[in-house]
Formats: C-alpha cells, sequence, structure tokens
C-alpha cells in the first residue's frame, strides 16, 4: 500500500476521538512531572503525540505484566477454559523502536519453535498499531540495532510535518483507521519531502552508539565470558529486575494457580519473571543455574547479544534506552557493552 495523507495538528484529537468509537485506545498519556506511559485514553485530549520513550513500553498490551491464562472448576462437572482477550482496540502513539521491540515478540511467542501462544496471538489479532515518528534523547541508540526507521508491525504510520502529520497507510486496517479522519487530505509535495528528511534528522541526532557492528557483537562477547567485567558491573548491581521489567523485547514469565476457598475452582495466571532474579534460574535439587549475581549480569547481555542474536539473526535489542535510563544504579547498556567489545578487540591484537 502506498496511500499517504496529511492531517492537520487540530484535527488529530477529533480524530482519536472517533478511533475510541470502534474501541479502547491505549496511548501514551503523562505520569508525573516529566514522564509518559502508555494506558488506557478516556479523554483524546490527554494523548502525548512529543514523547522520548514511555516508562514501560506498549509490550503490555500485548503480553500484560499479570494475565490469566485459564480458568478450572472440579464440580458440578470438571472443566477448563482458557481466558482469551479479542476485544479489537487500537495502540496508539508506538515509536520505531518499539515497533521493531513488538516484531521480535511476533517470533518469540508466535513463531519460535513454530508454536504459539494464544494468548498473546489473539491480543495481537486484536490490535490496530498506529506508529509515529521521534527524536531520540541521550539514551537512544537504534541506530546501531537497525531500528531507526522501522515501520513493519505497524498498521498506519505517522510523521510531523509542519502544521500536522503525514499518515502512511501500511495495512487494510490502517486504511479503515484513517478513514476515521475525514478532514485527512493528500500531502503536498513539500510536505512529503518533510517527512522524508525525518530519518536523517534523527539519525543525525543519536549520540549513543554500539562499538561494533550488530553481527559482529556474538564472536566479539564470546570470548570475554570470563572477563572481569561482569564482576565490576554487578557489584554496581541491585539484582532489582528493573532493567528486564522495563524491556520491549524481555519475554520471560512465571506461571501460578490458585484455588479458591472451596478447593473446587480456581485459576492459572502468569506475569513477569527476571533473569536478574536470585530465584529465576533455580531448579529442584535445589539447583541454581546462576547463583551468582556476575552470572546473571553476563547472562543479560549474552542473552540479548550473542543467545537470541544468532537465532533471531540481530540483537534482541531494539535501541530504546529504557533500561539505562530505568537503571537504578546508573549502569548503561551500551556503556557496558562497549567496554566488553574494546576488551575484546585489544586482546586480539
Amino acid at each position: 500500500m502506498n496511500e499517504k495523507a496529511v492531517l492537520k495538528e487540530g484535527d488529530v484529537l477529533r480524530w482519536l476521538a472517533r478511533l475510541m468509537e470502534g474501541g479502547p485506545l491505549i496511548a501514551p498519556v503523562r505520569r508525573g512531572r516529566n514522564s509518559c506511559a502508555f494506558d488506557r485514553v478516556e479523554r483524546p485530549e490527554a494523548v502525548v503525540l512529543d514523547y522520548v520513550r514511555t516508562i514501560l513500553p506498549p509490550k503490555q498490551a500485548l503480553l500484560p505484566p499479570r494475565e490469566r491464562l485459564l480458568e478450572f472448576q472440579l464440580a458440578p462437572e470438571p472443566h477448563v477454559a482458557p481466558v482469551l482477550d479479542r476485544a479489537p482496540y487500537a495502540l496508539f502513539g508506538v515509536h520505531p523502536c518499539d515497533l521493531a521491540a513488538i516484531g521480535q515478540l511476533d517470533w518469540a511467542m508466535q513463531r519460535r519453535h513454530d508454536k504459539s501462544d494464544p494468548h498473546y496471538a489473539a491480543r495481537r489479532a486484536a490490535a490496530t498499531i498506529i506508529g509515529i515518528e521521534c527524536l531520540p534523547d541521550e539514551y537512544c541508540f537504534c541506530s546501531s540495532v537497525g531500528t531507526c526507521d522501522t515501520r513493519a508491525g505497524a498498521d498506519l504510520f505517522l510523521t510531523p510535518v509542519a502544521g500536522g502529520y503525514l499518515a502512511e497507510v501500511l495495512s487494510d486496517k490502517g486504511a479503515e483507521a484513517l478513514r476515521a479522519a475525514p478532514e485527512a487530505r493528500a500531502p503536498s509535495a513539500a510536505e512529503g519531502a518533510e517527512a522524508e528528511a525525518w530519518s536523517a534528522k534523527k539519525a543525525g541526532a543519536i549520540t549513543s552508539h554500539l562499538a561494533a557492528e550488530a553481527s559482529e557483537l556474538p564472536d566479539l562477547l564470546e570470548g570475554r565470558y570470563e572477563s572481569a567485567l561482569w564482576e565490576e558491573t554487578a557489584e554496581r548491581c541491585y539484582g532489582c529486575g528493573t532493567c528486564t521489567n522495563v524491556c520491549p523485547t524481555c519475554f520471560c514469565f512465571d506461571v501460578w494457580e490458585e484455588a479458591d476457598f472451596s478447593l473446587a475452582a480456581g485459576a492459572r495466571s502468569r506475569r513477569y519473571d527476571s533473569c536478574q532474579f536470585l530465584e529465576f534460574a533455580l531448579v529442584a535439587g535445589p539447583h541454581n543455574f546462576r547463583p551468582d549475581r556476575p552470572d546473571r549480569a553476563r547472562h543479560r547481555w549474552f542473552r540479548k547479544f550473542v543467545y537470541l542474536n544468532r537465532e533471531y539473526g540481530s540483537p534482541f535489542c531494539v535501541g530504546c534506552g529504557r533500561c539505562s535510563q530505568a537503571c537504578t544504579a546508573d549502569i548503561g547498556l551500551v556503556e557496558v557493552l562497549n567496554a566488553a567489545v574494546d576488551e575484546a578487540r585489544k586482546e586480539a591484537v
């Protein structure tokens, strides 16, 4: 599809109000003085379009932090029923890095090992995803991992132009969403050129970069498995799991079951888990595959840039910078990764 249209800034709120008539709208809203978060919107005026990053990624709309998977009962007859959320909704204002993250979650939750998670699949199929361009801050490094210009995964994509937004239709769902904006008009040549120039403008504003190509990282890091860097990083780390909880591509979860007081009915649920928690790799025995904090620190970088990098074909990190900004110990993912790369290159000389 190649349909494009321009929405004036003053028409956006009316458009969002019409979208809300068709189902819930999940979009960035203010949280506190300086933060934004994806949340269900009650008023179009609450939507924030010029944010840098949200506290939590839009992943939470597709893979909630806590989610009921199934309900069961023993009486009057044994019965088990899955809990699937198929209600249509619009996920609005998703940045390119987060679109790339949704693509990685699609692979992990629907295609990896030829298995599909029905709960994720139901929410994913129900979503109409509307992306929007952004500008970076000092934490962003999307250009180093190839997610700076991602459009895949969006049904409609918005790029700021003078006085409004250029909307690019990318799917039938996107075309349907744009039909809710009858005020939209064809873009002028100047508006089209302005939208096309946004990518270069964004790339030029990025100041954080990886010290190696993404394809080089598995081999470079693998030789640093026993590096003292992981001990040094772990000495700073609190093991709180904030980095993984804010990550748009982490998909680990724990499953538990609860019975009601009668013990005749209950539910199975799941919630986010973190490889940075001491109990994460604890198994029967008891044996813990990563008992020490340096083991867990190393695993985080290796998981993103070695193991899944090789399996998926690119780093399982989209350069959003959330983990570095949110880290309570001020540990920068790029800082540690570049230190490991520098070590590997010096050793190779």
